[in-house]
């Protein structure tokens, strides 16, 4: 399992022309599901999220405080292109991600340790599998790669 984690002050996900999820400071994740991922990594990733400290104290010094500490948001987007492989040719090969149903089943139980931890109203969804337009404005900027495998 794969999560790019970019510290926001904003961000939102468009599908088609509506607007379907949006937050004001945060975290917007792009997750990865990967063939050998287990629940095992749900856990260790939902649990590396919530209490990585990736803001500021009161008094300005950084790398202090965690999401639920800032009363922060999260925005989660399913992204199997994270699973890629890109070590032969030109062309991406997609066999590490997880397909569809099972994919969509693991996700969904991320979502839910997510919003068991921070609460459901700050935890916020794209559309699984959809082509999702993802804006957003990257804070510091702020981008922390996490891998259940590393």
């Amino acid at each position: 399992m794969r999560i790019v984690l970019q510290k926001v002050s904003e961000a939102s996900v468009t599908v088609g022309s509506a607007v379907v999820s949006q937050i004001k400071h945060g975290y917007m994740l792009l997750v990865g599901i990967g063939t050998d991922d287990k629940l095992e990594d749900i856990d260790k990733l939902s649990k590396k999220i919530l209490t990585f400290r990736g803001f500021d104290d009161d008094a300005g010094y950084g790398w202090k405080r965690n999401i639920s500490e800032v009363d922060g948001e999260i925005l989660c987007v399913s992204q199997f292109t994270l699973m890629a492989r890109t070590s032969k040719g030109t062309k991406p090969d997609f066999h590490l991600a997880q397909r569809g149903e099972l994919a969509n089943e693991l996700y969904g139980q991320f979502m839910d340790k997510l919003k068991a931890g921070l609460g459901d109203d700050k935890v916020q969804n794209g559309v699984f599998g959809a082509m999702m337009s993802c804006k957003l404005t990257n804070e510091g900027p702020v981008t922390i790669i996490f891998d259940s495998k590393a």
